[in-house]
């Protein structure tokens, strides 16, 4: 963390607050009209200077500085024009003469707030470089944050918090880590920030009163990390069964937080699950929610005998009776949300076996997760990260579970920690390329390329010119022109030159998370465009005789899939002996199912509510399952994960 924040104020203080253009209408706390401040002729200079400095002419910049003269200037204009030579002097690492600059500039700026906090700033980050850490502390202290832009605001509290922490003052430091988030919007955006981990190690350690009064210390703070700080308390609380400390908490974001619609949707999920301490189930009710009718009639079929085989199984023990109430979806997702909410009010089912296909899946979880009940999807839900919980268990492996393997540390080491992503503009396309854009902000990594396509093309040379780089001509216009040149003298002129311009390959890999027949036709434009040995990784599909006899010819070709048996399983010999054919994917999964939701029950012989099964899967380090392994990780199941690589003879598990 340490060297995320380092590198952060290295760039964003050398081109500071100091040297934006001026503004003379700016946010200020303090109600001061500082458009009286400057003379227009004053604002036209300065800006023309800065835009020289901008242009990398500091010394130009420097120059025309120092031969301005005071004469006829008022105290801020001379404290902006002393700001301004600091800044300069900071660029080119002149610590001792900037921090004299600005020593000189805020004696001068008292007249304009925001120009005074700006030279705060810059003097705390001049001491802070020059190794004087309490000094920079102790001035920073005394600038008034409020006064700053939101930029500045953002240098200023990331600044603060590092020297807190390096000179012991944790609360101190974990106030401004939260301020330094106060620009997010979304929780979506707030969980992609790596220093949210950060923060809440932090105020994990506080005791309940110091929880209490740092919350109640941003009260005027319309800071998004502050209610979501409260709604983890209450979810402790909900876990540790303090019914009483989850009303408080609730019940405290509501007064102060409820127009923000994402925050109180969590709200409200937490409420209902807190009342479901009331609603006694049999936790060997299963619910199954299947299309018995219509186009996938058939499909439901294949999962009934997976979940038929399952039975059986449990009911070799009489002690462990199930039963099951099943409810047919037609095939729609409108009714399979129907059928959801019947089999939770009606029947008062433990747990629902459901989503047999994604298009449903999603809907099916938000009905379920309403009332919140245990989910068994039999297909990925295609819901942002933030919007699943522990009571969602996806049996095939989830966006999350396979992003996650994708950036995990055994991936990176072999692979680099510089990814692209090239995606299809698809609903699958966009929840990969969103889970993968979160990941690696969180993992503060370089994405150096994010390019879509459109699935239904016929030709992809487009977006992977995008992605190396070679379409913007117009940027790279003298290289091309070397190139045309060198072209033009060449001797043997029957050579046909497939591109003018060598692809800029700053990636280490690809993420292609597309179907096999649009891959077979992606991947071979980067041979095309002289990318040759490139790293692809894609997803489970790419399990397909497509692939394994085209992909090997693109480059080091990686998938991402289940670790599948190398034998046969109990299963599928129970299966093939009942039905006389090997399980697929559907009977297998939908064995699984069954599987997972006894392993959970038979866990804890006291639970006799939902909101004890809801604990119980809460406080689940893992669950084993009939294919493979989940581990609760950020509240949400993640399945084990494993790569093979597609060779000219096959497929190698690394």
């Amino acid at each position: 963390m340490k060297k995320i924040l380092l590198s952060l104020l290295l760039v964003s203080v050398s081109a500071c607050s100091g040297v934006s253009m001026i503004k003379p209408e700016r946010k200020l706390a303090e109600k001061v009209d500082t458009t009286k401040l400057y003379k227009p002729a004053f604002v036209t200079k300065m800006n023309q200077i800065k835009d020289k400095f901008r242009q990398g002419k500091a010394d130009a910049a420097l120059k025309e500085l120092s031969a301005m003269k005071e004469e006829g200037l008022n105290p801020s204009e001379r404290a902006t024009r002393k700001n301004l030579i600091g800044v300069i002097n900071f660029s080119k690492k002149n610590y001792e003469q900037s921090a004299k600059n600005f020593e000189e500039a805020l004696a001068l700026s008292k007249e304009d707030p925001g120009l005074e906090a700006q030279v705060y700033l810059n003097l705390g980050s001049s001491y802070y470089k020059m190794n004087q850490n309490e000094k920079a502390l102790a001035t920073l202290s005394m600038a008034d944050f409020h006064n700053l832009q939101d930029a500045e605001a953002k240098k200023y509290h990331q600044l603060y918090a590092l020297l807190s922490q390096q000179l012991g003052k944790k609360e101190q430091g974990l106030s401004s880590l939260i301020r330094s988030l106060e620009d997010k919007k979304s929780i979506a955006d707030l969980k992609s920030e790596a220093r949210l981990a950060q923060i809440e190690e932090m105020f994990g350690k506080l005791s309940a009163t110091e929880k209490v009064r740092l919350l109640e210390d941003f009260d005027s703070e319309k800071n998004l990390v502050v209610p979501y700080l409260a709604y983890k308390e209450a979810e402790t609380a909900f876990k540790n069964g303090d019914k009483d400390k989850v009303t408080d908490y609730t019940s405290w974001i509501e007064k102060r937080y409820g127009n923000n619609s994402e925050i109180m949707e969590m709200v409200k999920t937490l409420g209902v699950r807190t009342e479901n301490d009331n609603v006694k189930i049999d936790l060997r009710y299963i619910g199954i929610a299947l299309p018995l009718s219509g186009d996938r009639k058939s499909l439901g079929e294949r999962a009934l005998n997976g979940i038929d085989v399952a039975l059986e199984e449990l009911s070799a023990d009489p002690s462990k009776k199930y039963r099951v109430e099943m409810k047919d979806t037609q095939g729609s997702a409108a009714a399979g949300a129907f059928a959801v909410k019947d089999l939770i009010e009606q029947n008062n089912v433990a747990a629902v076996i459901g989503g047999l296909v994604p298009t449903s899946a999603t809907k099916e979880y938000l009905e379920a997760k309403k009332h919140g009940v245990l989910f068994i999807s039999l297909s990925p839900v295609y819901l942002p990260k933030e919007e699943k919980n522990h009571l969602l268990i996806e049996v095939p492996a989830s966006i999350e579970s396979q992003v996650n393997h994708l950036f995990s540390p055994k991936m990176i080491s072999k692979l680099g920690s510089k990814p692209a992503l090239i995606y299809p503009q698809t609903e699958l396309g966009e929840a990969y390329a969103n889970e993968f854009w979160r990941r690696s902000r969180k993992m503060n990594m370089d994405v150096t390329g994010l390019i879509s396509y459109d699935k239904n093309a016929t030709d992809f040379r487009d977006p992977v010119k995008n992605l190396l780089g070679i379409k913007f001509t117009r940027e790279r216009e003298e290289e091309a022109a070397i190139v045309n040149d060198i072209a033009n003298l060449e001797k043997n002129k029957s050579i046909k030159r497939l591109q003018n311009l060598q692809p800029q390959i700053d990636f280490d890999w690809v993420f292609v998370p597309g179907l096999p027949r649009e891959v077979v036709q992606i991947l071979p434009n980067f041979n095309y465009f002289d990318a040759f040995n490139m790293n692809f990784i894609g997803v489970p599909s790419w399990r397909s005789e497509l692939m394994l006899n085209e992909g090997y010819r693109s480059g080091n070709v990686y998938f991402l899939d289940e670790q599948l048996p190398t034998t046969e399983t109990p299963f599928s010999q129970k299966f093939t002996a009942k039905f006389g054919k090997q399980p697929k994917i559907v009977e297998t999964i939908s064995y699984d199912a069954v599987k997972i939701i006894s392993n959970v029950v038979e866990g804890d012989s006291s639970m006799n509510s939902r909101q004890d099964l809801d604990i119980a899967l809460a406080k689940k380090n893992s669950i084993q399952g009939e294919s493979g392994l989940w581990k609760l990780d950020e509240d949400i199941w993640m399945k084990d994960m494993a790569t093979f690589k597609i060779k000219r003879d096959g497929v190698d598990a690394l």
